[in-house]
């Protein structure tokens, strides 16, 4: 391949960012094209303007001044985002979302932690208050893994290079948004799942915002910092390693996904092991996506650890915001014991891994909890019971119209 066609290449895959899934599908972009001259932002081509422009002086005839009545809207009413633009509609949905939730790290001098908490404002309290209390609720904790810790996890990078050769299709087609490894499972048809799309691109964005946080307090450094001999496959990412943003983006999709599954399910469709089944594959595609970043050699398998604690932990709380149902369950990472000893008493440390099998519904339920992971992922906490009041007005309209594509099956 030429160093024209390399680059070229290269840009088509960086613009293949989180920010995609706001388009919630591929259909939008088809829409747009069937229509010949409307581009994405709404805009003419200035040769339809000038038409338009022309047409309308030779046919709006003597000016009748208000001849429709259209129907005031009620005030902050959610149904009125049916009436808005889908990117309107994703960021309404996604500033209530970040509003309510956020990151908080440790101070200079302490020891390098982060957590991600929920904000609940006070009962009473309206929007014109100039103030009013907050009480911040801790879902996930991460604790940093040291230096030590991440040159034991490097040599797992190198063994995993091995497999870039039969990995690097998936590597490079899932640098964006992960969908067609999720309709690959479930029906995911845009023209029959369109809210649907819109639900899943709103939970990947909304992960990515909460992972670059999360990075942005540990800051740790990708595996190629530690040796040369690594050399990635595709571009080293330009923030943090630690958690990655591909195993929390999939495992948040993969949970949101699994729940509107078992609405359908519920509809008098089989039920039990065929769910199951739909949650295995689904995390074992997110589990893939993961560790086929380790095998690229820009994450360490303690980066998809973490990532998919905070997949599974945000995947939980998009669904509990949704609808009110259901626990949280707030767990920690402690990046301290994804190394152990040796027991042959070198002294070496030796990698714990990434597995896949943590995540499977016949060793644990990760549509509920994110499970323990080898004494690395722990619980935290007391669960907080999910409540009315936790419900996010914008987010239960988009999921109430994802859950309604599912039971038309």
């Amino acid at each position: 391949m030429s160093t024209q066609a390399t680059g070229t290449a290269m840009t088509a895959m960086t613009a293949m960012t989180a920010m995609t899934a706001m388009s919630s599908s591929t259909a939008m972009t088809a829409m747009t094209a069937m229509s010949g001259n409307a581009s994405a932002a709404g805009n003419y081509d200035g040769t339809t303007a000038a038409g338009l422009l022309i047409a309308r002086d030779g046919i709006v005839g003597q000016w009748a001044g208000a001849t429709l009545n259209p129907t005031e809207r009620d005030l902050n009413n959610p149904a009125n985002l049916e009436d808005w633009s889908q990117m309107v509609r994703t960021m309404v949905v996604l500033q209530d979302l970040i509003a309510n939730s956020g990151v908080s790290f440790s101070t200079p001098g302490c020891p390098p932690e982060a957590a991600y908490y929920h904000f609940d404002r006070s009962l009473g309290t309206t929007a014109m208050e100039s103030s009013f209390e907050i009480t911040a609720q801790r879902l996930a904790a991460f604790t940093r893994p040291g230096h030590a810790e991440f040159v034991a996890q490097l040599e797992l990078v190198r063994d995993y290079a091995d497999l870039r050769a039969d990995r690097l299709p998936e590597i490079l087609s899932q640098a964006g948004y992960p969908v067609p490894y999720l309709t690959s499972i479930a029906d995911l048809h845009p023209g029959r799942k369109e809210f649907t799309h819109e639900l899943l691109g709103v939970t990947q964005v909304y992960a990515t915002q909460i992972v670059l946080a999360v990075k942005q307090a540990l800051a740790c450094h990708r595996p190629d910092a530690f040796s040369p001999q690594v050399q990635p496959v595709i571009p080293t990412p330009g923030h943090g390693a630690l958690p990655s943003g591909h195993a929390t983006e999939a495992f948040a999709m993969a949970v949101v996904l699994s729940k509107l599954i078992d609405i359908e399910r519920g509809q008098g469709a089989p039920s039990g092991p065929v769910t199951d089944l739909y949650v295995d594959q689904l995390m074992r595609q997110a589990a893939r996506i993961a560790i086929n970043r380790t095998v690229a050699g820009v994450h360490f398998p303690a980066d998809s650890m973490a990532g998919a604690m905070l997949g599974l932990v945000i995947g939980q709380y998009v669904v509990a915001r949704a609808t009110g149902a259901g626990c949280l369950y707030p767990v920690s990472f402690d990046g301290t014991n994804v190394a152990k000893p040796a027991t042959s008493g070198t002294g070496a440390s030796v990698a714990v891994d990434f597995k896949t099998e943590t995540y499977l519904r016949a060793n644990a339920n990760p549509v509920e909890r994110a499970p323990e992971h080898g004494g690395i992922v722990t619980n935290l906490d007391s669960p907080i019971q999910a409540s009315p009041r936790l419900v996010s007005a914008p987010l239960k309209f988009l999921w109430d119209k994802s859950a309604a594509e599912w039971r038309k099956r």
